[in-house]
């Protein structure tokens, strides 16, 4: 700075509005080959993109990461600990992955990944600055699906999260002034990560030292010009120095406008592109907001089939399960009638026995009373059984409540109502479950009045599950008891309602 520029005091007008910096750990993330996609399709595109998009939000917010920019495909976001932005980064891969798998290969969208911890300059929600800049560039370097970290991330979360890394060593990046030491993680979760060393690498672990070059041409400079000293006269030295005194004096002067000049144009250069930066900033949240009004509405499209969906499923299962109690209910009534005709059955078979007993019975009367025969006196003929399998008096219609019973407390119990039917010593039931899958229920009475069942049910994730319960019949009534497969305890209890 020369004697003319100490001088000078900045206006008010000239002085630059003050600066809000931080520290921040930035995660950048880009979809690999989006535009070779959009060109293929872009409806199916947009729709993968928007999945994606779910998947990254949740992970983001349950790690603690904020999105202060989108452009696109591409998202910036920020997080308080480079711990959580790692660990973040490589739940999201691993989601997206597995959410990879049910689609086709040529229709399989992947992210990569760039992570950086340093400093940036706050304006608004947006962050800007050589922090937010690293990010984007070792994204750039990353495979499809993989992750990149920076030094400075690397430094914070080693022996912290149980992670493989690969070296890429420095890098060096368009537009970034040093050479950056970077890293890319090459498994996380038991899952290998795709990388790739070095695309934008120049000679991974060698580090330049411009500065050491300079200084020993420095060195040579001056021995030359020590050398020149020692061999001239005073005289000659001393006019030497006169004219280099003068001619210095006269370039401080020139440097000194032309730094004034430099400066003025610096703040006007920096007035402006604060202002486009404001008015871009402003762009950009006027699309903020089309766009998330856009997304808001698609939300509520997307709800309203939802519930027009899930009252359609209601309505059809709850069709279902009364066509199911009528069938019960048709099948029990049937059970009810052959019962009571072979009951019926049984009864005139033996009305016709005691009316052929009574017919010999007078036959024989009428003989001894004309003499053919001596009268002698009559036994009491014995009572004619009814030809009743045992196993039969258990038949009928049977109304009560299966429970679970996880806690061993009352209030906690969880129960649902389902209809037996047992006939000839066999049982069957059944009842559908929230989602209008078809549990079923089998087992048999035996004759000693013990009851086994069966039960044959849908856990609410869509996994099959069984139990096995005894018990026994009595008074017109069964209970039973056992555990489903789990531990999980299951009782029953039934009264009948029609024989």
């Amino acid at each position: 700075m020369t004697r003319n520029m100490r001088n000078h005091t900045l206006t008010d007008e000239e002085k630059p509005s003050p600066i809000e910096r931080r520290l921040a750990t930035i995660m950048m993330a880009d979809v690999a080959g989006y535009s070779r996609m959009m060109g293929e399709d872009e409806e199916r595109t947009v729709q993968m993109l928007r999945g994606h998009r779910q998947v990254f939000d949740a992970l983001l917010e349950s790690h603690r990461g904020r999105i202060f920019n989108t452009a696109g495909d591409a998202i910036l976001a920020e997080f308080p600990s480079a711990v959580d932005a790692v660990r973040c980064a490589t739940e999201i891969q691993s989601a997206l992955r597995t959410r990879n798998e049910h689609f086709p290969v040529e229709q399989r969208m992947w992210f990569r990944i760039g992570i950086n911890l340093g400093d940036v300059i706050v304006q608004g929600t947006d962050l800007l600055g050589d922090g937010v800049n690293v990010a984007a560039r070792i994204q750039t370097i990353a495979e499809p699906g993989g992750i990149c970290l920076s030094g400075s991330v690397y430094d914070q979360i080693q022996n912290k999260l149980t992670l493989q890394f690969t070296v890429l060593g420095e890098c060096s990046f368009k537009n970034i002034a040093q050479p950056i030491r970077t890293f890319s993680i090459s498994e996380a979760n038991g899952a290998t990560l795709p990388v790739q060393p070095g695309r934008n690498s120049k000679h991974p672990g060698r580090v330049k030292h411009p500065a050491a070059f300079s200084a020993a041409v420095l060195v040579l400079i001056l021995a030359v010009v020590s050398g020149f000293w020692y061999h001239r006269g005073n005289e000659t030295r001393r006019a030497e120095e006169v004219a280099r005194a003068v001619e210095a004096e006269r370039q401080d002067i020139v440097d000194s406008a032309e730094e004034t000049a430099s400066v003025r144009d610096d703040l006007a250069e920096a007035q402006r592109q604060e202002l486009e930066a404001r008015q871009a900033a402003e762009a950009f949240q006027n699309q903020i907001k089309q766009d998330a009004a856009l997304a808001q509405e698609a939300k509520v499209v997307q709800e309203l089939a939802a519930a027009e969906e899930a009252k359609r499923q209601a309505i059809e299962a709850q069709r279902s399960a009364e066509a199911y109690q009528r069938q019960i209910k048709l099948e029990a009534e049937a059970l009810a009638a052959r019962t009571a005709l072979e009951r019926a059955e049984l009864e005139r078979q033996r009305l016709d026995l005691e009316l052929k007993r009574v017919e010999q019975e007078k036959r024989a009367v009428e003989e001894a009373a004309r003499g053919k025969i001596a009268a002698v006196p009559q036994q009491a003929a014995a009572p004619v059984p009814m030809a009743v399998d045992p196993v039969d008096l258990f038949d009928g219609l049977y109304d009560g409540t299966l429970c679970n019973d996880r806690h061993g407390n009352q209030r906690d119990k969880k129960c649902w109502s389902v209809l037996l039917k047992i006939k000839h010593g066999s049982v069957s039931g059944g009842w559908l479950n929230a989602q209008g899958k078809q549990a079923v229920l089998r087992g048999t009475v035996s004759p000693g009045q013990s009851v086994a069942i069966t039960l044959e049910g849908w856990k609410p994730t869509g996994q099959s599950i069984d139990a096995t319960l005894a018990g026994k019949w009595e008074n017109a009534g069964i209970r039973v008891s056992g555990k489903w497969r789990g531990g999980v305890p299951v009782s029953g209890e039934w009264a009948r309602v029609q024989q």
